[in-house]
């Protein structure tokens, strides 16, 4: 991106589209840049570490859930600290809800959370014993 002319639309007297000597002179002149910068890197290091525990530990399908619900948490706080206001169309013309609601519906079934449990104490659903299988390969003489 450094090296692609933008001409006048670029904002730089150098007509590039970006100016990486420029941005590293920026955060050298600026200590909140660089304290924000460094936030930053540490931030997103810690995500991925946690990341990579919760497939160690749990499974993918947990992680995926985890970062739709990290979505939804931050939206939430800043809600809450009243950065921007709740927009109701946001929510009704986006497809993200509902998205979302199968994801979390389809981990709880995957994992048998909550939707399983509930109709089996209800006697909704009733479990089947499957019998053990003989492998294959055992009930083959040579």
């Amino acid at each position: 991106m450094y090296f692609i002319p933008a001409g006048q639309f670029s904002g730089n007297e150098r007509g590039t589209l970006e100016d990486a000597i420029d941005a590293f002179v920026q955060i050298g002149n600026s200590g909140l840049l660089a304290l924000s910068l460094l936030l930053n890197i540490f931030s997103i290091a810690f995500f991925n570490f946690a990341g990579v525990s919760v497939t160690k530990e749990l499974s993918a399908t947990t992680r995926m859930v985890l970062d739709s619900v990290r979505t939804l948490v931050i939206w939430v706080f800043t809600l809450a600290v009243q950065w921007e206001t709740f927009q109701y169309l946001q929510v009704i013309n986006s497809s993200q809800p509902i998205g979302f609601l199968i994801l979390v519906v389809g981990m709880m079934l995957y994992n048998d959370i909550l939707i399983l449990p509930f109709m089996r104490q209800r006697g909704i659903i009733q479990d089947q014993q499957v019998p053990e299988a003989m492998p294959v390969l055992d009930a083959v003489d040579e």
